[in-house]
């Protein structure tokens, strides 16, 4: 890269926030392209060049086509000067070299006939350096190498981030390389105290993580699936009509009824065995069902039992799921798992065991949200929690919210409200097109990593916006380990090489040959 600004064209075209820009130096860009080597081109797709403003600050571009100036109209070739091109040009923000601050708000305009420049490396150095507080380095920029892209971490851990891409093209490796980050050195902070202790939960379906953060300066807790507990009776009335799809008319009301004899009958109001939900059913639709002489009409009884046999029938179900019962049934002795990590103060990463089927997994991931949630609420001095959910279409799935609708429910819930009691989430999916609508809308940063689909590239398409077409056009070409990053805790818009996560999560391509070898 070079540090000088070399002089490109000049400004031929404004519309809107492109600009057309005819190149006027060729000889002297090709001179300098031998004499740097071959790496090096002042103009080529994706480089940034300036332009000066009227009142001296420098408005920053990003090259989005680069066109012959030979143009083809209808039969007609109009001619001009050999080797002359044109360069469109998307206004990216304004620099002012006075304060040395890079704002992507635009007020002023350059005009027709202004120079513009290629960007020197010290001037593109400060342009990714975020003005903030606290900053994280991530990667290297794909077009500079020497240029270090940095976040905000309070935005990127504080606020929700989507990472999403092919399987295979390094999701897990990106999340884990951010996250050690935090304790590698690539974490700058005002006051200097690097000292930081995270508290960052995981739902690994995959059993990847726990390498990453071995002997890595963090202090984790593997849970595995025996040591999860979440007892239902921190649903309110209104989660247990969704948790058991009681219907409003006939079968929420009873239910409701049940659970407050169930409540009276514990010396703490609240918490009662799930077991015993049926049984108090049954009871009430008996006395329901009692004549004036106190006897049990059989028919009424009967018709009752119709009623609530589709609610009874969940119940039962869920009883004789041995894994899912034993996860939500009261035991007065046992913690729940978020209280227990909530109040943890020397682990920072809490990896949760999280193979299960995806019936179980819709109602553990539902009640884990709801109690995180309730319990953040109200206790606002924990620390605020990253909570990470890996292969995130599996249970925030739009398609099968009628089917697997609990985690959805309250991961959205989540994703609407949790910022405000210190909750951030870090969704990651291979099939972005296939997460709920709301959770992707409410992610406020992005990484992007090679995705090929028809449909999840419209989703992406949808996120990078018109007027960064040129990079979604990039992403379904991108390497391993190269990334689009974009959003609030990102400067601008940029293609990103991930630094290296070492040690490395048990996410590897499979070696079938070698499997085959005797």
């Amino acid at each position: 890269m070079l540090d000088i600004a070399v002089e490109i064209g000049k400004i031929v075209e404004i519309s809107g926030m492109k600009i057309l820009v005819e190149v006027t130096e060729n000889s002297k860009i090709n001179k300098l392209q031998n004499n740097y080597g071959n790496s090096i081109f002042p103009i080529s797709l994706n480089k940034l060049v300036f332009s000066k403003l009227p009142n001296n600050k420098k408005i920053i571009g990003r090259i989005i086509k680069i066109s012959d100036k030979n143009l083809f109209k209808g039969n007609t070739l109009e001619h001009y000067d050999k080797n002359k091109y044109i360069l469109e040009i998307l206004l990216m923000g304004i620099y002012d070299e006075y304060i040395n601050r890079f704002d992507t708000g635009i007020n002023t305009f350059p005009l027709i006939g202004t120079k513009v420049y290629s960007l020197p490396e010290k001037l593109e150095k400060e342009i990714f350096s975020k003005k903030t507080k606290n900053y994280l380095e991530i990667g290297n920029s794909f077009n500079n190498s020497s240029v270090i892209v940095k976040c905000d971490p309070d935005i990127l851990f504080g606020k929700h981030l989507g990472v999403f891409g092919n399987t295979g093209t390094g999701k897990t490796c990106t999340i884990v390389s951010i996250i050690q980050g935090l304790k590698k050195g690539r974490l700058n902070v005002k006051d200097n105290n690097k000292n930081i202790s995270p508290k960052i939960i995981i739902f690994d379906s995959n059993n990847e993580y726990e390498n990453a953060f071995k002997g890595n300066n963090f202090k984790i807790r593997k849970i595995s699936k025996e040591e999860i507990k979440l007892p239902h009776y921190y649903l309110s009335y209104t989660e247990y009509y969704k948790f058991l799809d009681a219907s409003p008319g006939v079968q929420a009301p009873v239910l409701k009824e049940a659970i407050e004899n169930l409540r009276k009958k514990t010396n703490e109001g609240k918490s009662f065995y799930f077991e015993k939900i049926s049984n108090e059913i049954d009871e009430i639709t008996k006395n329901r069902s009692k004549k004036d002489n106190n006897k049990i009409d059989e028919y009424m009884k009967n018709r009752w039992d119709g009623w609530m046999g589709t609610l009874l029938y969940r119940i039962e179900r869920i009883v004789e799921d041995e894994v899912i019962f034993k996860i939500l049934e009261y035991e007065p002795e046992k913690k729940n798992i978020i209280e227990e990590i909530m109040e943890d103060i020397d682990n920072e990463i809490f990896i949760i065991e999280a193979d299960f089927d995806k019936d179980e997994l819709d109602i553990i991931v539902f009640l884990f949200s709801k109690i995180l949630y309730k319990l953040k609420v109200e206790n606002k001095d924990y620390k605020n929690i990253v909570l990470l959910f890996e292969e995130a279409h599996r249970y925030i799935n739009e398609d099968d919210k009628n089917d697997y609708k609990l985690g959805s429910y309250y991961i959205e819930r989540l994703a609407r409200e949790g910022r405000k009691f210190g909750i951030s989430l870090i969704v990651s999916s291979q099939q972005p097109s296939e997460l709920s609508k709301t959770i992707i809308s409410q992610c406020n940063s992005y990484i992007i990593h090679r995705i090929t689909n028809k449909n999840d590239l419209e989703v992406v398409s949808k996120i990078v916006g018109v007027s960064n077409k040129n990079l979604l056009d990039i992403v379904p070409v991108l390497e391993k380990q190269n990334a689009l990053v974009l959003g609030e805790a990102f400067i601008i818009p940029e293609i990103v090489k991930i630094f290296d996560a070492d040690p490395l999560p048990l996410s590897h391509d499979p070696e079938v040959i070698k499997s085959w070898r005797s």
